[in-house]
């Protein structure tokens, strides 16, 4: 994530009071990262991992295991429940594999971004059969149609700070470092407005 998001230049954005890790030196380790920069990491790439990922296997292992009766029922009768759906397929709404998709062929990244969209699909599987929807969201109408609205706002921002990002892995003059990373920051600040809440 740290080459691939503006997670390491999340600190020169004042979007919180935090800094982006605990530890102040040293390398960036899992553990170390603070929820806030953690998710808007994810949410620069588009694909929202911390908001979906997990679900569907959880789904597809009590249905193999015979219990998927009880889950409907779980989620027939449980606001709760109803609600971590909702918000699953809110946050499955933002996402958009496409705009990474590259990277599935990537020697590096290649299996890792296969497994999260491997993991994504079969989510979207689990929750439109748990849900008896068609399409995510389709119960929202309004809401969906204006995630959708925002979506196309923050695209050319996404493939502007995916654009500097990538630059910033080769070598770069003083000069041209300083500004691609202004510019890959400058994108933040419009994804998470525009995007409104992030996960």
């Amino acid at each position: 994530m740290e080459k691939l998001s503006p997670l390491k230049l999340l600190s020169q954005a004042n979007i919180s009071s935090r800094p982006v890790k605990r530890n102040g030196g040293g390398e960036m380790k899992l553990e170390d990262l603070r929820a806030i920069s953690f998710v808007t990491a994810w949410s620069m790439l588009k694909q929202n991992v911390p908001g979906f990922y997990g679900m569907g296997t959880a789904m597809r292992n009590q249905e193999k295991a015979g219990n998927w009766d009880k889950v409907v029922k779980a989620y027939e009768d449980s606001d709760y429940l109803k609600t971590i759906v909702d918000n699953c397929m809110m946050s499955m709404s933002k996402s958009d594999f496409v705009i990474t998709a590259h990277l599935a062929n990537d020697k590096e990244f290649g299996a890792f971004w296969t497994q999260l969209h491997d993991e994504f699909e079969l989510t979207k599987t689990m929750l439109l059969k748990l849900s008896g929807q068609e399409v995510l969201m389709a119960n929202y109408p309004v809401d969906k149609k204006s995630i959708a609205t925002r979506e196309k706002i923050i695209l050319p921002l996404v493939l502007i700070q995916h654009f500097a990002l990538e630059k910033l892995q080769h070598d770069q003059n003083e000069k041209d470092q300083a500004a691609l990373e202004k510019l890959a920051v400058r994108t933040v600040f419009g994804i998470v407005n525009a995007g409104r809440n992030l996960a």
